[in-house]
């Protein structure tokens, strides 16, 4: 309490302090600050000249000063710009306007809590990602278009189709619980993108989350903050780093303005797995019409019988046994991207408006798999006074049909495993007269025909609605001091449907429905400071701020269906319905401090405490630090006049990260037996009373370097981090009463280093390029784990799994390979077969040497050219295809020694050279298969893609004039995901892990063939 009244008798000092000044001034003047481009400039520094009085520019560019005189001189300073003096002469208002020093950086950035700082001033290492060409190369998930754009950030798009999930990892993998992805922050307020997928090894499917429902129309600016030096005021769940994404907006005194934007693009198959086509169905050589193999005759044109003849009796007769290389092809389709976005934006002198819907429909390759995906956006921005308001509010209607079945019951390996002379034009006969399934190999549930899996007698359609909103207000009490307060929403409902169909027996299906929401509350209020001394500059931000989460689902299932074709729950034989619910809260306070002097020393200091209520009463509370300095060199020390810039930067942070709800305590499920007989169970995992939260310490230092009038850049950054009490699973007894139990144990070690280069080789009137690289590298290694821990398993599959060893690099991959002698040759056994070893042993680490991309501009008076090449080096993937066609006989390994061969290497028995000939049948049948020698398999990972590419021609404004109300108009030629420079799979792509979960990312299963786009973008202003 006394605390209390300390507090407001110093409020009130200071604000009766700023009256006295106020009337002892003896002109106020006032005005905004903006570019020759006409765009406001937050930051600016403002002084009277011979003295300590001044004021830095808000973040509409507009300041406040009371001057001791009408002749006055106010001085104007910002980084990237030439210093301007303005004599007062007895004015009030002023609108000035900076021009450009190409001396100098002129970059404004978003950072933590959505502040805008100057680059310059920053002590740690983010990436300001150009938004320009977004609404033109266009991708399902704009979480795809930032490949290759940001230093040491890994994105990978899994191969799972129209509606998958994108990976995105900042700095390698700090956590064993699973949890590496970034924050996604949309207008200063975190949104949800937490995984919901049900992929494993046997089937289910990949779901892209919700970072793939932002709209790429309605991006003004996107900033990476990696890793926990950048983000620490974002709190736990910024551990990762954070996606910081500023949408569009209107601004006062602007004119009305409509802008349409229709882009186009067809997407096609590259080519896919490498099969063979010269042997068909049947093994030891021999047509077997029963055999699910490839093992089968050298095909000639030769008449064989009709499968549909023999188990159907379609009575169709034979057909001519050659070979199917279009299958595949033929299969699928071409898909296509329509998407059209019209936007209407103005401002008075007081309020301003944006509205913006875009349509956006999507088919992907496969038949019968697309999105439907329908964006209204609205926001308003408010001034009056000392007073602003921001809202915004966004509606996304999607609609997302038949996801691909994955895994090894999925559309792929269905083909992966059929013999090369099995007919497309036999396959589409896939239905008896009753609607049971038919197939090549006749009634089975492991072999299914792929038309089957796309039929409309089936159905898997998930429909969500989103909405997302902000509320911004700030209060300018004083020129320098400011109380802003936001409350932000993120709900979103899913509506799923489902119905399969009969088995192959001709018991009736099943029909099941569910329904989840979340909503999540993030709400904060902040007391902002920005004031000069002298040659010192004061900017900060203390706060406080409530996050509340809330998550429900519901279930019900029929069990088969009564009534075949009436698909609803009331027709089932044996109703079940399931239920869940959680909820999530933290509470926080916060703070930062940024000290300048003179425009070229920045100490910047942050502290932030959470309470979490995932955490035990003694752990709730954990605090994490940061602080940062920077020093521009160039402004202190003479330097040659062609050197522009030169920063160093060094930053240090602590961030902590809690865990999931109700892990502290048991908490009972419900279910049911026999339909009618309700029970309870309590978990299998044990609760863990004391938990505590991770914990990263992260350490970076680096230089930013621009030379040659800014036609040479570098930046550089070396990061440290390591994360401690990892929150791990561990199995315990069955005698305790669990099968598994938490603890906190282990510490990761990642370190690195991200170079960018940006040059400008060529810069005349009609000609300019501009080249970027981007480069990093990662080390991530386990330094301990506990004293009952050793081996941590991330993930398995039946022919592996990946492992983190005490002491060991992240992501080693396990699993058996070959024996060998001394000399490091495969021992054979008598049989002429390699010996493999009993345990898995490593073979593999999926994790790459390093990343980077190259990105070129050519522009030519009105006509641009983009290339941007993403490149992986290192890092190993276990392809699990390879495995099962090289035993199914389908594999274009499997081709040489049909006859005969001999496997390279010793006999184990004798030491003497393997001499025993076998065939290739008996080879890889031993060899490869689901449980198959992972050493076999594995491919390096290393490739280099023409990720984007696009021509762009901005229609001349003469050309426009016959056209009155038409300002400006831009058409562009583009493509996506084109072609492989390199790449060492066998066909496969060495991005097409099934789902973005961090063990997928070693193995390679049944994936899709790649595709690419080609398309077209036509952007008009009115």
């Amino acid at each position: 309490m006394k605390l209390y009244f300390g507090v407001k008798r110093l409020v009130c000092l200071v604000v009766l302090l700023i009256a006295c000044h106020g009337v002892m001034a003896q002109i106020n003047v006032s005005g905004i600050v903006v570019s020759e481009a006409g765009e406001s400039l937050p930051g600016v520094n403002i002084i009277e000249e011979g003295t300590t009085n001044g004021v830095i520019t808000d973040f509409d560019g507009k300041f406040q000063l009371a001057v001791n005189s009408k002749d006055a001189v106010l001085q104007f300073s910002f980084i990237g710009f030439e210093s301007l003096e303005v004599p007062v002469s007895g004015k009030t208002k002023f609108e000035i306007v900076l021009k450009e020093n190409l001396k100098e950086l002129d970059e404004v950035v978003v950072t933590a809590l959505g502040m805008k700082r100057e680059k310059k001033t920053l002590g740690y290492s983010m990436q300001e990602v150009n938004t320009e060409d977004f609404s033109e190369v266009r991708s399902e998930n704009i979480a795809n278009m930032l490949q290759g754009k940001v230093a040491g950030v890994y994105i990978s798009q899994s191969s799972s189709g129209t509606g998958g999930s994108t990976r995105v990892v900042m700095r390698g993998l700090n956590s064993l619980s699973g949890n590496n992805q970034p924050l996604w922050v949309v207008d200063g307020v975190p949104v949800d993108n937490s995984y919901t997928g049900s992929f494993n090894q046997w089937g289910g499917s990949d779901v892209a989350t919700a970072a793939s429902e932002i709209n790429p129309d309605d991006i003004e600016s996107i900033s990476v903050l990696k890793g926990p030096n950048a983000a620490a005021l974002y709190g736990s769940r910024a551990q990762n780093g954070a996606v910081v994404i500023t949408t569009k907006k209107a601004k006062q005194g602007e004119a009305v303005q409509v802008q349409y934007n229709g882009n186009y693009n067809w997407t096609n198959l590259n080519e896919g797995y490498d099969f063979q086509w010269l042997y068909g169905q049947g093994n030891a050589g021999k047509f077997d019409l029963s055999s699910k193999d490839g093992w089968g005759p050298l095909m000639t044109g030769q008449t064989i019988e009709n499968w549909r003849d023999s188990f159907y009796n379609r009575e169709v007769g034979g057909y001519p046994m050659i070979a199917q290389d279009q299958r595949t092809n033929d299969f699928f389709r071409s898909g296509m991207n329509a998407s059209n976005s019209l936007s209407i934006q103005g401002g008075g002198e007081n309020l301003a408006a944006r509205f913006a819907f875009t349509d956006s429909q999507i088919d992907g390759v496969t038949p019968d798999n697309s999105i439907d995906r329908k964006y209204f956006d609205l926001s308003t921005n408010f001034k009056y006074g000392r007073l602003k308001v921001e809202t915004k509010g966004t509606y996304t209607r999607q609609e997302t049909k038949n996801r691909v079945a994955l895994g090894e019951y999925g559309l792929m390996q269905m083909f992966t495993k059929m013999p090369a002379n099995i007919r497309l034009e036999d396959l589409q006969d896939n239905m008896t007269v009753d609607d049971i399934p038919m197939n090549w190999t006749g009634p089975s549930n492991e072999y299914l025909n792929p038309y089957n899996l796309i039929t409309n007698k089936k159905s898997s359609v998930t429909k969500r609605d989103r909405i997302t909103g902000v509320v911004n207000a700030a209060f300018e009490l004083t020129d320098w001091l400011t109380i802003a307060g936001k409350t932000g929403m993120d709900y979103w409902q899913d509506h799923g449907s489902y119905y399969g169909l009969k088995s192959v027996s001709g018991t009736n299906p099943s029909r099941s429905v569910s329904e989840a929401r979340l909503r999540e509350v993030n709400s904060d209020i902040m007391l902002r400071i920005n004031k000069r001394f002298s040659d010192f500059s004061l900017s900060s931000n203390l706060g406080g701020a409530i996050m509340n989460r809330k998550y429900n689902s519901l279930g019900g299932s029929s069990g088969t269906l009564v009534i075949y074709g009436f698909n609803n729950l009331s027709n089932g034989s044996s109703q079940t319905a399931t239920e869940y619910e959680t909820e999530k809260e933290i509470q926080s306070v916060f703070g930062n401090v940024q000290l300048g002097y003179k425009d070229y020393l920045f100490l910047d200091v942050t502290g932030r405490n959470d309470w979490s209520s995932t955490l035990p009463a003694d752990n709730r509370s954990y605090f994490y630090p940061s602080v940062s300095l920077s020093g521009i060199v160039s402004e202190v020390v003479e330097m040659s006049e062609d050197i522009d810039f030169l920063k160093l930067r060094a930053s240090w942070a602590q961030v902590g990260n809690d865990t999931d709800p109700y892990r502290l305590s048991q908490v009972y499920g419900f279910s049911k037996i026999n339909g009618n007989l309700i029970y309870a169970a309590l978990p299998n995992t044990q609760p863990f009373y004391n938990l505590k939260p991770e914990e990263t310490t992260s350490w970076e230092g680096g230089l930013d370097f621009r030379m040659f009038k800014n036609r040479v850049g570098l930046d550089f950054t070396y990061y440290n981090s390591n994360t401690t009490n990892q929150i791990l699973t561990l199995a315990t007894p069955q005698s305790t009463g669990y099968t598994s139990k938490f603890i906190n144990a282990g510490k990761i070690s990642s370190k690195g280093l991200e170079v960018m280069l940006n040059l400008v080789p060529v810069q005349t009137k009609d000609w300019e390029w501009d080249l970027n690289l981007n480069w990093g590298t990662n080390t991530t290694e386990c330094i301990e784990l506990s004293d009952d821990v050793k081996t941590h398993v991330l993930g398995s599959m039946r022919i592996g799994q990946v492992v983190v060893k005490e002491g060991e690099k992240f992501g080693d991959i396990m699993s058996r390979a070959f024996d060998r002698d001394a000399n490091g040759n495969i021992l054979v056994d008598d049989n002429g077969l390699p010996i493999s070893s009993a345990d898995y042993v490593k073979v593999g680490n999926m994790l790459p040497d390093w990343t980077g991309a190259v990105t070129s501009k050519l522009s030519y008076k009105d006509l641009t050219l983009n290339i941007l090449v993403d490149i992986r080096s290192g890092g190993d993937i276990l392809s699990v295809t390879d495995a099962l066609a090289t035993q199914a006989g389908t594999s274009v390994r499997t081709v040489e020694g049909r006859e005969k061969m001999v496997v390279d290497g010793v006999v184990a028995s004798t030491g003497q050279p393997n001499k025993k000939e076998i065939t290739s049948e008996k080879y890889w049948s031993y060899v490869g298969g689901p449980y198959g020698v992972g050493e076999a398999y594995m491919y390096d990972a290393t490739y280099a893609k023409v990720r984007e590419v696009s021509l762009g021609y901005n229609i001349p404004k003469s050309m426009l004039t016959k056209v009155s109300f038409l300002k400006a108009a831009k058409v562009s030629l583009v493509g996506r995901d084109l072609f492989y420079l390199v790449r060492h799979t066998p066909g496969t792509n060495p991005e097409g892990a099934s789902n973005q979960q961090d063990w997928s990312q070693a193995f390679e299963l049944n994936s899709l063939p790649s595709s690419y786009n080609i398309g077209f973008n036509v952007n008009l202003t009115f």
